[in-house]
C-alpha cells in the first residue's frame, strides 16, 4: 500500500495496529497529511445503496465539531473497498501507552477521563452514542490532549446498517451488560469509560476476556470492582465514580455525561487545594454524595472532628468563683423561660420563610423539619407552612437533579425528573419534554409529590416554546432519513412532531422547497402508520388536563 495512490491520497506508511488498516496520507492537492482508515462492509449489504448510505453519514460526521473528536475530512471508494479520510493526530493511542506503561498515574486518569467524559456530553447533546470505545480509539497528544476516533453516527438502540454478528472478544471486554441484548445507550457509553479508567489506574480489565458468555453474565451477576483492591493510591472519590460507572444496572450510573464531567472537575478542586472539602458535601456535587451520608464521607476522607483548644486555668478552680456561679445562674433561668414560652406557630412558619429564601440547602432541610409538625389542620399557619414545605422541596430537588445526585431511596418520580433535566442540560431537548410529559400527567397536582409535578409544569412550558431545529439542509435531510425508520409509539410520535416543525418553520422557503416536499410526504406517510395502530394516535400529543397547564 504504500506509494500507491488512492483517489486523490498518496500512501505514506502504515499506521496502528495490524488489525486496523490506517495509514498516513498525502492529499496532494491541498499538500496536507491525512490518516486514511479503510473498512470491510458486510457481504450481505448491497453496495451502491451502502456508498450512499456512507455519504449521508459523512455530511453527519462533517459537522461535529469538538477540541476532542477527531474530524472527519470525507470517504471514498478505491477497489471494492471504503475509505475515510480524517485528520491526521501526531500522538498514539491510549492502549499503545498501557502496553508500554501498564498503568497511568491517578492524576493523568483524572485528566483524561474528564476529557473523555466532555466529548461523550458533547455526542450525547446531539443524540449520538460512541458505543465502541476502547483504547485504540482514544488517541493521546505529546499535551496530554486526548483525540477520540472511529466515530459513527450511532444512534441509542438502533441497529446499524452495515453491523455484523461478529464481535471481537477485546472489544467486547469494553461493552455494557446490556449491549449483549437490547443494544447500546448513552449509559452504555458511561460504562465503557468506566473500563478504561479502571484499566487506566489498575493495568488489568475488570473482567478480562473469556468467552461472550462468560463474560456477559460476569458483567451482569458478579460484584462491581473496586480499584482500591488493586492499587493504593486511588483516591476514594476516584474509586467511588468509577465504580458507579461499571454498575450492571444502567439505572444506578451516572445521569448524564455532564454529571460525570463535574465529578471530575470536583475531584480536580479537592487534590488541588488538599482539603476533604466535608463542608460541601450536602450542596456541591461529588461522587460521595451519592448514597453515603455526611459521617460516612468522613469516614472514607479519614478526617477526624477538631479537637477544642484548652485555655489556661487560674489557681482557682472556674466553678468556684463568683462570676461563673452568677452566670451560670442567670443562664439556668434564662433556660427556664425560654422552655416556659415556646415560639409561637407563626413565628416559626416566620422563621422557615428566611431560610427557605436562602440559597443554603442544609437551611432548607432544617426549614422542612420545623413545618412538617405545622401542616395538620385548616387553618392559615397551616396552609403557610405546607407552601413553604413543599417550596424547600422543590429548591432541593432542582439543586439535586442539576448536579446529578441520586440515591436509591428516591422515588421512581424523583428518579425520573433527575434524568429529564440532565437530558435538558445536555440540550436533548425532546427526550427531556416526553419525561416531564409523562410526569405531568402522572403525579397528583396536591399530592406529596406535588413540588416534582410543579416544577415540571413549568419545564414542560419551557420546552414547548423552544425551537432548535438546524439551518443545514444536509444536517435537516439526514434528520428527515433517521425519522422514516421509526417503529416504536413513542419514536413515531416524536417523528411525527420533528417533520410537522420542519414543515411549519420552512413552508414558503425558496431553497428549503425541495426538502419541505420530502418532509411532507415522508409525514404523510407517518401519519398512516400511526392511524394503523389505534391508540398510538393519541401519543402524539400529551394533553394536560385538569387545570395542570
Amino acid at each position: 500500500m504504500v506509494n500507491k495512490h488512492v483517489g486523490p491520497f498518496k500512501i505514506v506508511e502504515r499506521l496502528g495496529s495490524r488489525r486496523q488498516k490506517v495509514y498516513r496520507a498525502v492529499q496532494t492537492e491541498q499538500a496536507r497529511e491525512v490518516a486514511l482508515k479503510f473498512i470491510k462492509l458486510p457481504p450481505t449489504v448491497e453496495w451502491e445503496k451502502a456508498i450512499a448510505k456512507i455519504d449521508r453519514e459523512v455530511v453527519g460526521l462533517q459537522n461535529l465539531a469538538h477540541p476532542g473528536l477527531v474530524k472527519v475530512y470525507g470517504a471514498g471508494v478505491d477497489e471494492q473497498r471504503v475509505f475515510f479520510a480524517s485528520e491526521l493526530i501526531e500522538g498514539e493511542s491510549l492502549a499503545a501507552v498501557l502496553a508500554r506503561r501498564g498503568k497511568l498515574t491517578p492524576d493523568l486518569v483524572v485528566e483524561y477521563g474528564r476529557q473523555i467524559a466532555d466529548v461523550l456530553r458533547y455526542l450525547h447533546s446531539k443524540d449520538l452514542i460512541h458505543s465502541k470505545l476502547t483504547p485504540e480509539k482514544i488517541l493521546l497528544t505529546s499535551d496530554h490532549r486526548i483525540k477520540i476516533a472511529d466515530l459513527r453516527l450511532n444512534r441509542a438502540k438502533k441497529r446499524r446498517w452495515d453491523k455484523t454478528r461478529r464481535r471481537e472478544l477485546d472489544t467486547a471486554a469494553y461493552m455494557a451488560p446490556e449491549q449483549f441484548v437490547d443494544g447500546a445507550t448513552q449509559k452504555s457509553d458511561f460504562y465503557s469509560l468506566g473500563v478504561v479508567l479502571f484499566e487506566m489506574l489498575t493495568g488489568k480489565l475488570p473482567y478480562p476476556p473469556d468467552t461472550f458468555g462468560r463474560m456477559k453474565k460476569m458483567k451482569m451477576k458478579a460484584e462491581v470492582p473496586s480499584v482500591a483492591n488493586h492499587i493504593m493510591n486511588c483516591p476514594i472519590w476516584l474509586d467511588k465514580i468509577i465504580s458507579q460507572m461499571l454498575s450492571p444496572d444502567a439505572k444506578l450510573r451516572p445521569h448524564s455525561a455532564r454529571a460525570i464531567v463535574l465529578a471530575f472537575d470536583e475531584i480536580k478542586n479537592i487534590d488541588a487545594t488538599k482539603k476533604p472539602a466535608i463542608s460541601q458535601i450536602s450542596g456541591g456535587f461529588n461522587p460521595l454524595t451519592i448514597g453515603a451520608d455526611r459521617s460516612e464521607a468522613r469516614r472514607l476522607l479519614g478526617v477526624k472532628k477538631k479537637k477544642k483548644k484548652q485555655t489556661l486555668k487560674s489557681d482557682t478552680p472556674l466553678i468556684q468563683t463568683v462570676g461563673f456561679q452568677v452566670v451560670a445562674f442567670l443562664a439556668v433561668a434564662c433556660f427556664i423561660v425560654y422552655c416556659l414560652i415556646p415560639e409561637s406557630p407563626s413565628e416559626v412558619v416566620a422563621k422557615a420563610a428566611i431560610m427557605v429564601e436562602s440559597e443554603d440547602p442544609v437551611q432548607w432541610a432544617e426549614a422542612e423539619v420545623l413545618l412538617k409538625p405545622l401542616m395538620d389542620g385548616d387553618s392559615d399557619v397551616q396552609q403557610n407552612s405546607e407552601e413553604l414545605f413543599y417550596k424547600a422541596r422543590r429548591k432541593s430537588l432542582v439543586r439535586n437533579a442539576e448536579r446529578g445526585l441520586v440515591t436509591r431511596l428516591q422515588t421512581e418520580n424523583v428518579l425520573d425528573f433527575g434524568r429529564a433535566v440532565q437530558l435538558q442540560l445536555d440540550e436533548s431537548n425532546e427526550s427531556a419534554k416526553r419525561i416531564f410529559t409523562k410526569l405531568v400527567a402522572s403525579i397528583d397536582p396536591d399530592g406529596r409529590e406535588r413540588h416534582v409535578y410543579q416544577e415540571s409544569v413549568v419545564r414542560l412550558g419551557e420546552l414547548s416554546k423552544k425551537r432548535s431545529l438546524p439551518t443545514d439542509i444536509n444536517e435537516l435531510s439526514e434528520m428527515i432519513a433517521v425519522a422514516k425508520d421509526v417503529t416504536t409509539p413513542d419514536q413515531m410520535a416524536t417523528a411525527h412532531d420533528l417533520l410537522s416543525e420542519i414543515v411549519f418553520t420552512y413552508a414558503g422557503r425558496r431553497d428549503y422547497r425541495q426538502l419541505v416536499v420530502v418532509a411532507a410526504e415522508q409525514l404523510q406517510i407517518l401519519k398512516k402508520k400511526i392511524e394503523s395502530q389505534g391508540d398510538v394516535v393519541k401519543k402524539i400529543e400529551p394533553e394536560i388536563t385538569d387545570g395542570r397547564e
